[in-house]
C-alpha cells in the first residue's frame, strides 16, 4: 500500500513538473511558477470557497496565500511528517473506496430493472399495511424506488461477498487479540 502511495505522489510530481512544452508562468510566487491554465483550473474549482462568487482578483489574493502556506509548510518538512502523510493515505484510500462503490452502483443502475409484476405483487403484499386507501397507480413511483434501492443493496452485497470469495484473506486471532467464535474460525488462519 505504502508504495502505490510513493508512486501515486510521484505521478502528481511530474504531472505538476510538466512534461513537454512548458507554458510561460502567469504567475511567480518565488520558485513556484503557475500558468494561466492553472490558475483557471483553480479558479474554476474554488471561486464558491467562501459561499459566494469571488471575483478573479480575490480569488488571486486567496489562491497566492495557499501557495505561500503550502510552501511554507513545505520548507517546514510538514510535508514528510509521519502523521500528516498517514492522515494524507486515509484520505487517499477513502476517496478510492468512494470512487469505486460509486463506479459500482453506477453500473447498477444500468442493468437493475423492476417490472410492472414486481411492483403489483409487492403492492398486493403491501396494500392493507402501507399503501392503506391508496391505488397501485398512486404508489407505482414510491414502490418502484423501494424496488430498485433493494435489489442495488443486494447487488453490492453480492459484489462484496463475491470479492472476499474470490480473495485469499488469512489473519491470526492471536495476534489481533480476537477470541474466536468458533473452532472453525480459529482453523480457517
Amino acid at each position: 500500500m505504502r508504495l502505490v502511495f510513493i508512486l501515486l505522489m510521484c505521478l502528481v510530481l511530474l504531472n505538476g513538473s510538466g512534461c513537454g512544452k512548458r507554458e510561460k508562468p502567469a504567475i511567480r510566487i518565488g520558485s513556484i511558477p503557475v500558468t494561466a491554465a492553472e490558475f483557471d483550473a483553480a479558479y474554476q474549482d474554488g471561486r464558491f470557497q467562501s459561499g459566494r462568487e469571488l471575483s478573479r482578483e480575490e480569488f488571486l489574493e486567496l489562491y497566492i496565500n495557499r501557495k505561500l502556506f503550502l510552501k511554507e509548510a513545505e520548507d517546514l518538512g510538514l510535508d514528510k511528517d509521519p502523521i500528516f502523510l498517514q492522515g494524507l493515505q486515509l484520505y487517499w484510500e477513502q476517496a478510492l473506496m468512494k470512487s469505486i462503490i460509486a463506479r459500482k452502483i453506477n453500473e447498477s443502475t444500468l442493468t437493475i430493472r423492476v417490472s410492472d409484476n414486481e411492483i403489483a405483487d409487492y403492492y398486493q403484499r403491501h396494500k392493507d399495511t402501507d399503501f392503506a386507501g391508496k391505488t397501485l397507480d398512486e404508489v407505482r413511483p414510491q414502490i418502484k424506488i423501494l424496488l430498485f434501492q433493494v435489489k442495488q443493496k443486494i447487488d453490492l452485497q453480492n459484489w462484496m461477498r463475491n470479492l472476499r470469495q474470490n480473495t485469499k484473506i488469512r489473519y491470526d486471532y492471536d495476534l489481533l487479540r480476537i477470541k474466536p467464535k468458533n473452532t472453525e474460525d480459529k482453523e480457517a488462519q
